[in-house]
């Protein structure tokens, strides 16, 4: 391996330029005068042997070599940023307590085994559920450390890092008087004639799109409030298998037009890096989600 030529202050100051667009900006930004941010990047140029910005006085912009690079720097930032937080850990090794938000969907199972490895490291565990806005503005926030969602199969904030955790599947259930069984599948307008019962306080576009049929939404986050409604036939829902819905007393898996089967979809655990280690944490999650996918497999084989 050689040796590095470059420094991460380089490397910082250019990505710092390129996201004010402005080496006074960047200099403001950073905390240092505005000459040493411009010997940093004219350095950092002269090593890489390839200009990052065109200038036209001091108004710079990215040229196809410094937008390539720029992502890479980010990524390297944000890795760094994890590198020190795990080095300032070592000495006293992870917090005593952490707050995790978790998705309404989000098995009990997974996260009360999260809890338990947790705790066993001496570590106490706060949860609130929380849609996946919700949640990731409490990372930002510093409310929360971890938050468990929902995958959005879309870039998330820059500032955020992620990891798969498993899968979940879901399906329709309604009450057997709501929809009253004819020998053909429930249509989407009968769905969306009916009250449809959602445990996420808000729907982002996207996921809207998921799980949203109906314009009529009745909010109920408790699943036991769900359970009632779906029981008197006050709403519809489109939930998780693993909620067992169909074994609430009048309540039944429905056929519907959207189809039959389940829709199968990633559950995903989020962090902010930087600002704490998180690596005892992902290694509970990893060996919770292991687990989840093992009970859930068993499960799946028994039906």
């Amino acid at each position: 391996m050689g040796a590095l030529t470059y420094s991460l202050a380089q490397i910082e100051a250019f990505a710092c330029i390129a996201e004010h667009g402005s080496i006074t900006k960047a200099a403001a930004h950073l905390g240092k005068d505005r000459s040493t941010v411009s010997e940093l990047l004219e350095f950092f140029e002269i090593e890489l042997g390839f200009p990052l910005f065109a200038r036209s006085g001091r108004v710079l912009s990215l040229t196809s070599e410094g937008e390539r690079l720029q992502r890479q720097a980010r990524l390297l930032l944000r890795q760094a940023q994890a590198f020190g937080a795990a080095a300032r850990g070592v000495p006293s090794g992870i917090a005593d307590a952490i707050r995790i938000a978790y998705d309404p969907f989000v098995p009990r199972t997974l996260l009360h085994a999260l809890i338990d490895d947790l705790a066993a490291s001496g570590i106490d565990v706060s949860t609130w559920s929380a849609s996946r806005d919700e949640a990731e503005a409490a990372l930002v926030s510093g409310a929360a450390q971890v938050a468990i969602s929902l995958a959005r199969n879309r870039f998330i904030a820059a500032e955020l890092e992620w990891r798969a955790v498993g899968a979940i599947e879901i399906g329709f259930y309604a009450s057997a008087d709501l929809f009253p069984a004819n020998g053909s599948p429930v249509t989407v307008p009968a769905l969306a004639a009916k009250p449809q019962v959602v445990m996420h306080r808000s729907l982002s576009t996207q996921f809207a799109q998921l799980l949203q049929v109906s314009d009529r939404l009745v909010y109920a986050n408790e699943l036991e409030t769900v359970r009632h409604l779906l029981q008197h036939g006050h709403g519809w829902g489109f939930l998780p298998t693993h909620f067992d819905a169909n074994c609430w007393p009048s309540v039944t898996r429905i056929d519907t037009e959207v189809g039959h089967g389940s829709l199968v979809h990633s559950i995903v655990a989020v962090w902010k890096p930087g600002t704490w280690n998180p690596s005892p944490i992902i290694e509970a999650i990893d060996a919770a989600g292991a687990a989840w996918e093992k009970a859930a497999q068993r499960q799946h084989g028994a039906r």
